[in-house]
């Protein structure tokens, strides 16, 4: 017959695994499961390795792994193993490795979640570079080489220099001093701190017609060359500040016509399409006789039977800028 102890630290003993066994029958988990392997510990991949060249400049980006693919905090400094090299033909990923340069870590720049490398491009003139981003945790493991960016390297383009803005009839123009194959051209409002693209040229000049008067604009340009499906670019132009005046007056009117009624002349032209249009006035032999009219019309019931008069129209637009007189047509009341 089994004896039971009757006190001390094999008392305490039987009495918890007792217990642990009564907690056992009473979940249905009689038994122990298998243990669970060990984790890897390896770093996520790189999934946003986007790499650029700007002048004689290659700019590297993407995200520092923080986490492992088990979902749990990086803790020791993860390796970072960034290569950049032309591929042999045909393509061996060990030749590769080989004969790639390897990216030292201290050009590995963080700025928050983000890392940064800026690289000489020189040496990679007139060739094409796959450049990929292995990542080795603190225990020297990893999920292996991120997707591969493939980036063709020109001569660098030229920075656009001497950049100006110059008042341009409801527009902006621009003008500077570069060759290349095409320009983007960048604005914004001197209050807003994002700069957007505006538009492209494929040479050293480009009128804004989307500008609003009585607003404070900022501008810059930068050269790009397309190969492939990739785009070179050139150093940012310095920054140009324009404040635009409305120096224009609108287009002279045009199509006038007097028709000679009973009491009457009836005057009509062609309508004015200028966005600051604002009215039109009215010449007859020389002396304006009506102003800020919006009609391409005008009823003169003050003309004298039997005198011929001349008349002319000229337009004004919101700045006051007035045209120049149309050419004049005659009319006389019987």
């Amino acid at each position: 017959m089994a004896v039971k102890p009757t006190g001390g630290k094999d008392h305490r003993r039987y009495r918890i695994g007792a217990l642990a066994g009564v907690f056992l029958l009473g979940t249905g988990c009689g038994y122990v499961g298998n243990p669970l392997p060990p984790a890897l510990k390896r770093p996520v991949m790189v999934t946003d390795l986007a790499a650029v060249e700007r002048g004689s400049k290659i700019y590297i980006h993407f995200t520092i792994p923080k986490k492992t693919t088990e979902d749990l905090p990086i803790k020791g400094q993860e390796d970072i193993e960034l290569r950049i090299g032309v591929p042999p033909a045909p393509f061996n990923m060990e030749t590769w490795i080989h004969t790639s340069d390897r990216v030292p870590q201290t050009k590995i720049v963080p700025h928050g979640p983000l890392a940064e490398v800026e690289l000489d491009a020189t040496k990679y003139y007139g060739k094409t570079v796959d450049i990929a981003i292995n990542v080795h945790g603190p225990s020297g493991r990893s999920v292996g080489w991120s997707t591969f960016q493939i980036l063709p390297i020109v001569p660098a383009l030229p920075k656009p220099e001497g950049l100006a803005a110059s008042d341009a009839p409801d527009a902006v123009h621009l003008e500077w001093h570069a060759a290349a194959p095409e320009f983007r051209i960048y604005r914004k409002l001197v209050a807003v701190p994002d700069w957007q693209q505006i538009g492209t040229s494929p040479r050293a000049s480009y009128t804004d017609p989307t500008i609003e008067y009585g607003k404070t604009y900022q501008y810059f340009v930068q050269a790009d060359e397309k190969t492939d499906n990739t785009y070179a670019e050139s150093d940012l132009s310095d920054v140009v500040t324009v404040k635009p005046v409305d120096k224009f007056p609108p287009a002279v009117p045009t199509g006038l016509s007097a028709i000679t009624g009973a009491r009457s002349i009836e005057l009509r032209w062609d309508r004015n399409v200028e966005k600051d249009f604002a009215s039109y006035r009215i010449y007859r032999s020389g002396n304006k006789i009506a102003e800020d009219l919006t009609a391409p019309a005008y009823s003169d019931r003050d003309a004298q039977p039997g005198q011929k008069y001349q008349y002319q129209v000229s337009a004004v637009d919101t700045a006051g800028n007035e045209s120049a007189k149309s050419a004049g047509a005659e009319g006389t009341i019987p």
